[in-house]
């Protein structure tokens, strides 16, 4: 693509170049009439440059929200699924207020700049999202938590496997991953 707008440019600069030459400029003014005729040229151009430019890094941070959205799910599930492990009710009941909050951010997210793939993606995990705080509205502390625990167990593995289809494996490397989230505080929370 890059080539062939080359080859373009190329071919316009050599179309003016023979015409200037055929109609060469006699007077100031014909000589001002091809001064504003080249920067209005240039002008168009570079508008056209810049719109391309914006066009891209649009497309660029949709799919880099997009990313983020699906890491975030990731990360909430993980942290449900051990919270239903655990059966802490203090950490289901944060992390649950957290998938709302995801499920919002995944809301925000552009469809119409996202690639076939990543809007399937955002799709599939704003459905699970919308699906996982349906069924965990009425659990109560004294709730089966083993049957909630199985269901965020089997939605890690497609969420990881949408983020690595579109090029964002799942983060694993500790207390730190997702962006920074903490999950733990390990060693230095007794600090």
């Amino acid at each position: 693509m890059r080539k062939l707008g080359g080859v373009a440019i190329g071919a316009g600069v050599g179309f003016l170049i023979v015409i200037g030459w055929i109609f060469r400029p006699a007077t100031s003014g014909e000589w001002a009439a091809w001064v504003q005729t080249f920067g209005v040229l240039v002008a168009i151009f570079w508008a056209a440059r810049l719109q391309v430019a914006a066009s891209r890094q649009g497309l660029r941070q949709a799919g880099q929200v997009a990313a983020m959205f699906a890491s975030h799910m990731h990360w909430v599930f993980r942290e449900l699924n051990d919270a239903c492990i655990k059966r802490s009710w203090e950490d289901y009941s944060v992390h649950r207020r957290i998938l709302q909050e995801v499920l919002m951010q995944g809301r925000e997210v552009t469809l119409q700049l996202l690639d076939g793939r990543s809007l399937a993606m955002v799709s599939s995990l704003r459905t699970i999202a919308v699906e996982a705080l349906e069924k965990t509205e009425g659990h109560t502390n004294t709730g089966n938590w083993m049957h909630l625990q199985l269901y965020f167990d089997r939605r890690l593995p497609s969420i990881a496997a949408w983020l690595s289809a579109t090029g964002n494996p799942p983060e694993s490397s500790g207390p730190t991953d997702y962006a920074g989230l903490r999950t733990s505080f390990g060693p230095m929370g007794n600090l």
